[in-house]
């Protein structure tokens, strides 16, 4: 049930953002369901009605783009945090920056555990801020892909390889005389 200062604050949505009702309706059903089952607070329901309306959602069919967007994201999120081995806890604000970052810059998964690899390899632990500069480093150089890195990032070409020892005759004499010393 909403209360009378709700319904005011739905009328406010309605009047200063002059979002359509059907509108309203569709950011009132994906705020309650990003919410994970719990009531979403009339606060967090106006911060998403002003994002919306800075994003120009005055549609149903515009609301059900930014809704099916908004699921894409989080659903790559959440493969990249299961990726960085995060479990049983939320994101931090600044992990959730870091992760928007390199979606932004266009990386997938494949290319943000290749770089996680490289950090725990290298640092022992999941460091952000090496990890950034992996990405930050791969962007500059455009590359956003695994087979990209593979492909072109320096650190991973394959060297030539080393050249076999020279085969050396064995002085049998010596490793005889040898062995009779020792025992």
């Amino acid at each position: 049930m909403l209360s009378s200062s709700d319904l005011k604050r739905l009328f406010g949505i309605y009047d200063y953002l002059a979002l359509p009702p059907e509108v309203i309706l569709m950011l009132l059903n994906y705020c309650v369901a990003i919410s994970r089952g719990r009531r979403p607070s009339m606060r967090f329901i106006e911060k998403e009605a002003y994002t919306w309306a800075n994003r120009e959602i005055i549609s149903l069919e515009q609301a059900e783009e930014y809704i099916r967007r908004s699921r894409e994201r989080r659903e790559d999120v959440g493969r990249i945090k299961e990726a960085l081995n995060i479990h049983g806890r939320e994101l931090s604000a600044t992990e959730q920056k870091y992760i928007a970052a390199w979606l932004d810059m266009g990386f997938g998964e494949d290319c943000i555990s290749i770089a996680y690899d490289r950090t725990v390899t290298n640092t022992g632990a999941l460091k952000w801020g090496y990890m950034n500069k992996i990405l930050a480093s791969w962007h500059e150089k455009g590359i956003h892909t695994g087979a990209e890195v593979a492909e072109k990032d320096s650190r991973r070409r394959s060297s030539p390889p080393a050249a076999a020892p020279q085969d050396k005759p064995i002085d049998m004499d010596r490793l005889i005389d040898i062995m009779n010393r020792m025992g």
